[in-house]
């Protein structure tokens, strides 16, 4: 499946419910979601799928639920994703593996309410990824494996993450080079069994930390 130079313009995503197993499938149904119907993607497998040049401007996911999803061998490149709104997704043993999301822009993305229960982020790479006035609010990444990521030159500026509950998150072999975190809120974050961390040339700029708990 190739998405390349695709604009996702004011489409709407809500509650969606729809079994699907194919990533062609995938792309035909999305035309129906924009008005309202309900899509659930169960067990979609988008492998070695290229998101190149896509575009997301405006787009709203509500209530979906991607259960059992494996993104493998994704191109996210040049992807950008403005004024996004994940409110009450639900990530569930989802596996993103050897993905690579470069020159990805995140700004004004809120992420509400969002369960990333057991997924694995495994030889994912974000190069050049930049992440302004994200909100990332009342997060639960439980269980969640992120091992041999590698973030080069990401920036995340004026970045929120309240609320977050990071409970048995293992972080193996995770490289995270020039990166700019400025401006960040993590407020009452829980970040307990954090393993093998490598934090090389990266600015804390601005950093609020209220309320962390490290154990």
């Amino acid at each position: 499946m190739q998405w390349s130079g695709v604009e996702f313009i004011g489409t709407e995503w809500n509650g969606m419910e729809r079994n699907v197993t194919g990533a062609e499938i995938v792309l035909l149904r999305y035309s129906l979601c924009d008005r309202g119907r309900s899509c659930r993607k169960i067990g979609v497998e988008w492998v070695g799928a290229e998101w190149s040049g896509v575009e997301g401007s405006g787009v709203e996911w509500t209530g979906v639920e991607w259960n059992g999803v494996e993104w493998n061998g994704m191109d996210w490149s040049g992807v950008e994703w403005n004024e996004v709104e994940w409110n009450g997704l639900e990530w569930n043993g989802m596996e993103r593996s050897g993905m690579e999301w470069s020159g990805v822009e995140w700004n004004g993305v809120e992420w509400s309410g969002v369960e990333w229960s057991g997924v694995e982020y495994s030889g994912v790479e974000w190069s050049g990824e930049e992440c302004s006035g994200v909100e990332w609010n009342g997060m639960d990444w439980s269980g969640v494996e992120w091992n041999g990521v590698e973030w080069s030159g990401v920036e995340c500026n004026g970045v929120e993450w309240n609320g977050m509950d990071w409970s048995g998150v293992e972080w193996n072999g995770v490289e995270s080079n020039g990166m700019e975190w400025s401006g960040m809120d993590w407020s009452g974050m829980e970040w307990n069994g954090v393993n093998g961390m490598e934090w090389s040339e990266v600015e804390w700029n601005g950093l609020e930390w209220n309320g962390m708990e490290w154990n």
